[in-house]
């Protein structure tokens, strides 16, 4: 797996792959890093993606379209890319243009994916 990453963790869990981003904010450097394990999972795992992003404030719409895209990728291979702690911006905007099942495939997730209201 993934040796060297500076800003995202990678483990594996139950039927799937957790990536965990640890920095707090967007840069070129995490989107590249991000980028990378992303599409090495999708190359050389069968597993599903889960994507923890907790510890970002806001996801940036062109960070989001590039999860959306991925996600649309691994549905086509009979996978998935479930996203946690998702800010409720880019909620929202999942929820206006009706993409909610791409990356919350039951309401079971949906629920589990919510993020802490007191943290």
């Amino acid at each position: 797996m993934a040796k060297k990453t500076k800003y995202l963790t990678v483990r594996e869990v139950q039927n799937a792959y957790e990536i965990v981003i640890l920095s707090k904010t967007v840069h070129n450097e995490l989107e590249e890093e991000m980028d990378s394990v992303m599409h090495m999972l999708f190359f050389q795992t069968r597993s599903h993606i889960q994507m923890d992003l907790s510890n970002l404030p806001y996801l940036p719409v062109t960070l989001l379209t590039k999860l959306l895209n991925m996600a649309r990728d691994l549905r086509l291979k009979k996978r998935v890319l479930v996203l946690l702690g998702l800010p409720i911006s880019s909620y929202m905007y999942l929820k206006r243009f009706g993409l909610i099942r791409l990356v919350f495939p039951s309401p079971a997730i949906l629920r589990e994916s919510h993020r802490d209201s007191r943290g």
